[in-house]
C-alpha cells in the first residue's frame, strides 16, 4: 500500500514509525510532505521516507492519504490540492475538530475517513477510533494499536478521552511521583516507583477491585482514598476530559 503522509508533527512522525514498525508500509511506500526543510531534511536522512513540499506529489502515488496537519494550516493547503488526483483514493483525516462537511467543501467528495490515534502508535501500541473505511484501511489501524469503528460524532471524545488522555495520565503519575520526593527520595526512585505503581495497577486489570482489595477498613490507604473523594478527585478528572472535547467542539 502506498501512503502520503501531510505533515510531520509529533503525530505524523508517530504514523511513520508505526506504519514502519508495524509492516504495514515500507519506507519506500511512504512519501511526507512537510514545509520545513529541516524537518525534510529528517525525514529522508533518519527515516529513509520520501520527503517533498509538494502537496501533489505526496498525494500523486498514493493510495491512501493521511492528513496529519492542523485544521488551519488544511485550510491553506487545500486550495493548491488537485482534486483529480484524489480519484480512487482513501483520504483519512487525524484533524481535530474538522468536520467531514468542512473537508469536502474543502476538498471535494473524497472518500473520507475521520480517525483519532494517540501517540503510542508510533510503537503499535495506541488507541484508534476511526469512521467507517475501507479492509484495507481499517487493517492498517489495528496494526498500530488497539482500533474500533465509531460513529463520526465520537471522535472528537475519542481524542478528548484518549489523546488528551495520555497527557492526562502523566500528569497523575508525574503528581505521584512528586509526592515521593516530598517525601525525601531522589527524582529517579521517584520516577520508578511511580512508573512501576501504575503499571502494577493497570496489570491487576479490575481498577475497582484492587482500590478495595488495597484500601482495607481502617488502613492508610483507605485514608488517601478518603482524601481523594473528600476532594472529588473522580470530579476533577472527568471535568478535564469534558474541558478537553469543549475546546476541540
Amino acid at each position: 500500500m502506498k501512503i502520503g503522509i501531510i505533515g510531520f508533527g509529533n503525530l505524523g512522525r508517530s504514523l511513520a514509525e508505526g506504519l514502519l514498525k508495524s509492516g504495514a508500509a515500507a519506507g519506500a511506500d511512504i512519501c511526507v510532505c512537510d514545509s520545513s526543510p529541516e524537518v525534510r531534511a529528517v525525514i529522508s536522512g533518519t527515516y529513509g521516507l520520501t520527503a517533498t513540499d509538494d502537496v501533489n506529489t505526496a498525494i500523486r502515488n498514493a493510495d491512501v492519504i493521511f492528513l496529519v496537519v492542523k485544521g488551519h494550516v488544511f485550510e491553506e493547503i487545500a486550495p493548491v490540492i488537485d482534486r483529480e488526483l484524489l480519484k480512487g483514493k482513501t483520504v483519512v483525516s487525524f484533524m481535530a475538530g474538522v468536520s467531514f462537511e468542512r473537508i469536502y467543501e474543502l476538498i471535494g467528495q473524497v472518500q473520507l475517513v475521520r480517525a483519532m490515534p494517540s501517540l503510542a502508535i508510533a510503537v503499535c501500541d495506541g488507541v484508534v477510533a476511526y469512521t467507517k473505511a475501507p479492509e484495507p484501511v481499517a487493517d492498517l489501524f489495528h496494526k498500530l494499536g488497539f482500533a474500533f469503528e465509531t460513529a463520526p460524532e465520537n471522535i472528537e471524545k475519542v481524542m478528548a478521552f484518549s489523546s488528551c488522555g495520555l497527557g492526562f495520565a502523566a500528569y497523575l503519575i508525574d503528581a505521584f511521583a512528586a509526592a515521593g520526593q516530598t517525601m525525601g527520595f531522589t527524582p529517579e526512585t521517584c520516577a520508578k516507583i511511580a512508573a512501576q505503581t501504575f503499571k502494577n495497577a493497570i496489570d491487576r486489570g479490575d481498577f475497582k477491585a484492587t482500590v478495595k482489595a488495597v484500601a482495607t477498613k481502617g488502613g492508610a490507604t483507605e485514608q488517601g482514598v478518603l482524601h481523594m473523594d473528600a476532594h472529588d478527585v473522580y470530579g476533577i478528572v472527568a471535568g478535564a476530559v469534558q474541558k478537553a472535547y469543549d475546546r476541540m467542539k
